[in-house]
């Protein structure tokens, strides 16, 4: 139950983590979009001092400084749009319901679902456990045999004969038979229900 929790809490924190990833999206395209304005503006501050240049009312450190800013815009520019790039490549052709990090948390959730469900085995039959070979809390294998449960309202006997015996055994014949712990003063009555498939 606590895996399960976990599991569940790990699907709800990607979710929210998954969704800041598209949210990051349109927080980098606006910053491209400033950055590719600041550019804009440094171009034109710069062609503007190019133009006065030749009447010597703008100084060549000042154009010099225009130049600077520009490769500083264009840099920036870059860096941006190359961020943009490397978070949509985390979110490209998915929503957050289909996106990789989402599903694999969800396929925890049904993992530990599913191991939580199987704390309970129910048995096959209504009975009484005749022999336990499980304890409490001890973790159990696939096809382990955990007890056997004896239904007492229908019960059976495995009978072991010579082939000789079966002679005159059929199904469906009436039995008479007496258990070691009572003695021959109790008598079950019952019938040969079948066979078995192969002998010793």
């Amino acid at each position: 139950r606590i895996a399960l929790q976990q599991a569940e809490a790990n699907l709800g924190q990607t979710v929210r983590q998954v969704r800041g990833l598209f949210a990051d999206d349109s927080q980098y395209e606006a910053q491209v979009a400033v950055r590719r304005a600041d550019l804009s503006r440094a171009q034109d501050d710069l062609r503007r001092r190019m133009l006065v240049a030749q009447t010597g009312a703008v100084s060549q450190e000042e154009i010099s400084h225009a130049r600077d800013a520009e490769k500083s815009a264009e840099a920036a520019l870059e860096a941006a749009q190359q961020q943009l790039a490397a978070n949509q490549a985390l979110t490209a052709n998915t929503t957050i319901a289909n996106h990789p990090n989402v599903m694999a948390a969800a396929a925890k959730v049904r993992d530990a679902y599913l191991a939580n469900a199987r704390n309970t085995l129910p048995a096959p039959v209504t009975g009484y456990v005749a022999k336990r070979s499980v304890q409490v809390g001890q973790r159990v294998s696939p096809g382990t045999p955990l007890m056997s449960v004896v239904p007492l309202n229908s019960l059976w006997i495995d009978a072991n004969f010579k082939e000789v015996q079966l002679k005159h055994m059929r199904i469906g014949q009436p039995v008479e038979m007496t258990a070691d712990v009572y003695g021959s003063s109790v008598v079950y009555h019952g019938k040969v229900v079948g066979f078995s498939a192969g002998t010793g």
